[in-house]
């Protein structure tokens, strides 16, 4: 079972100049809802609190299953970012150690955000084979929807502070309602829903050994 962090002690007041740089970024994500530009205002936002490498959003549904939102940053290149994203949302999901948290959470009456920390949490494989260093997660609900938010930072680096975890567990509640019309304003946009899309990508791996061997060829095939 995941460990994920409780009871954060090392909690920031905001003052009056970080609560108005707060309510100018919301504003910056809030005018640029549904397109890709989001995902750059969203990772420069929590820069402002955060030492972050990378950001990736999956929405979780009973239905459809995994759904990539975006994967960006500077850890990976663009498509190299989308495809890994895509490839996840397959397969790579079981090698995920907060997958069982994730699927989980919406079973939750009135759960809360929760914040996961690398530094306590289960090895994950997929992390350490990329190449990525420390990982701070978010999972919420907003309207019946899942949400996970990972952000990455590069190989390395030390773990997430339990004062960094704790801004940015208080950053999101108003992230979750710009979020989640992000997603939904995304999907009105979009001719198709991703689960037709996901039958035009990647290989249907067997094993852990095969999925990193799909990675490893298409982050090289990027390269070339």
């Amino acid at each position: 079972m995941s460990i994920f962090v409780q009871g954060i002690t090392a909690r920031h007041s905001m003052d009056g100049a970080d609560s108005a740089l707060e309510v100018t970024s919301m504003g910056h994500l809030a005018a640029v809802l549904g397109e890709p530009a989001f995902a750059t205002a969203l990772l420069e936002l929590v820069r402002k609190y955060a030492d972050v490498d990378q950001l990736a959003l999956f929405a979780l549904d009973e239905s459809s299953g995994f759904e990539p939102i975006f994967n960006t940053g500077t850890l990976l290149a663009p498509q190299a970012a989308a495809r890994l994203s895509r490839l996840y949302c397959r397969k790579y999901f079981q090698l995920d150690p907060l997958f069982d948290r994730v699927a989980r959470y919406g079973n939750d009456k009135g759960a809360h955000t929760e914040v996961h920390n690398s530094a306590a949490s289960q090895p994950d494989p997929l992390r350490r084979y990329l190449g990525f260093g420390a990982k701070c997660s978010l999972i919420f609900e907003k309207n019946g929807q899942t949400y996970y938010l990972s952000l990455y930072r590069r190989a390395g680096s030390p773990h997430f502070s339990d004062a960094e975890c704790s801004m940015l567990e208080q950053l999101a509640p108003p992230l979750r309602g710009l979020i989640h019309a992000h997603h939904r304003l995304t999907h009105e946009r979009e001719e198709e829903a991703w689960p037709s899309q996901a039958a035009m990508h990647s290989h249907d791996c067997r094993s852990a050994e095969q999925l990193f061997f799909s990675v490893h060829y298409l982050l090289a095939r990027d390269e070339a």
